[in-house]
């Protein structure tokens, strides 16, 4: 009996330990150590995962001391407490602020996260072809309803460098559900000695002209399109949404229509602070990404980093935007797009802030209805459906 109190006491400290220093890691600077990064990046998609092992270590504890090995019992009980008390408010914060922001979110169901990428779209087509390449769209169409349906046309992250156009066929497939044709667009991502800067945004535009175009024949209703974007994508409909209100036009597909609203998660709006202080994770280093896309360091090709930045796009004509930011991203650091998006407010555009706690980049995108999952989907329908509804 010694020997299993013994074990169940070891297999409690392991995991009190384990979470306190996820805990831990959420608490710190999201782009300053490994540490913190890696705490930042569990809690949103496991959040009632990791509250549950902190209940179960809290309940070997108990049996180690009830066992007879009173002090490593005492021990156990201690850390496992601290961590149950540290995950329970981690856990009910971001509840909280996914209520307060107009969201919701089903715990049970959060246990038992699906994948992103699936089901497939229910049509792709072609929406241009340039230098070679040709872009593509998927759509998810909604269950047939008497009246056609606001449009919500989405376009992908990745970095610039790396994405698809269904990698969030879950969450496409979810707001098709709840009544918007979905429409979610390719662009030209870049390649070694390939940046595409000046080629993204273009091709992206192009997307959300065709999605307004088709709309009537796709069962969709062209006064009514929203534009939506995460991380790079972000950049893009923030970017593209914001020119479009000042009458942009694109060679080729002519004048982009500007969206009745955009939401974003995590847009690269200010990709300078994110070159300069994102924590660098192998393979996909704030700097490679920021350099692939504009073909060099930014101090190299001021009129490049310039071109992409989402404050050069700020205007009163904008229209209602959303911005979902993890304050624990360690990639979209959470300063510069603050700065955004007071600088956003003081040049007139409606602009929503969601600041969302204990969460790091693409928090939402690790399994299909993760805590954070559902937190991103229900607060951006609440602000889609106040404005297209």
């Amino acid at each position: 009996m010694q020997a299993l109190a013994l074990l169940t006491g070891l297999l409690s400290l392991a995991l009190a330990l384990g979470l306190l220093g996820a805990a831990t890691g959420a608490f710190l600077d999201p782009a300053s150590t490994r540490l913190a990064v890696v705490g930042g990046a569990l809690w949103a998609p496991f959040g009632p995962h990791l509250l549950l092992a902190a209940l179960a270590a809290l309940g070997l504890a108990g049996i180690t001391r009830r066992w007879g090995a009173r002090r490593a019992g005492a021990l156990a009980l201690g850390l496992s407490a601290g961590a149950t008390l540290c995950a329970g408010y981690i856990v009910a914060r971001l509840l909280w602020v996914t209520v307060a922001a107009g969201g919701s979110v089903n715990l049970i169901a959060a246990l038992v996260p699906g994948p992103m990428d699936s089901p497939p779209p229910d049509k792709e087509e072609t929406f241009r072809t340039v230098a070679g390449t040709t872009l593509r769209a998927a759509i998810y169409v909604p269950p047939e309803s008497a009246t056609p349906a606001p449009v919500l046309v989405y376009i992908h992250g990745g970095g610039f460098k790396t994405g698809h156009r269904t990698e969030t066929a879950a969450d496409l497939r979810w707001f098709a559900d709840r009544g918007w044709l979905v429409v979610s667009v390719d662009y030209r991502l870049f390649t070694p000695g390939m940046p595409t800067w000046d080629k993204a945004m273009p091709d992206a535009a192009c997307g959300l002209t065709w999605a307004a175009r088709n709309a009537p024949r796709l069962g969709g209703d062209p006064a009514r399109i929203a534009l939506s974007g995460d991380s790079a994508g972000g950049n893009l409909a923030i970017n593209i949404g914001f020119a479009a209100a000042e009458r942009l036009t694109v060679p080729g597909c002519g004048p982009v229509l500007a969206p009745a609203a955009i939401v974003t998660q995590y847009p690269a709006v200010d990709p300078t602070s994110i070159h300069q202080r994102g924590y660098p994770i192998p393979g996909f280093t704030p700097k490679e990404l920021i350099e692939g896309y504009i073909g060099g360091p930014p101090d190299r090709h001021p009129e490049r980093i310039a071109a992409i930045d989402s404050r050069n796009f700020l205007t009163a004509k904008a229209p209602p935007t959303q911005v979902i930011l993890p304050l624990g991203d360690s990639l979209v650091v959470a300063e510069g797009t603050l700065e955004f998006a007071e600088a956003a407010r003081a040049a007139g555009v409606p602009l929503e802030l969601v600041r969302l706690p204990f969460a790091n980049h693409v928090f939402n995108q690790i399994g299909a209805q993760t805590l954070g999952n559902q937190a991103g989907r229900t607060i951006r329908l609440r602000f889609l459906d106040q404005h297209l509804r």
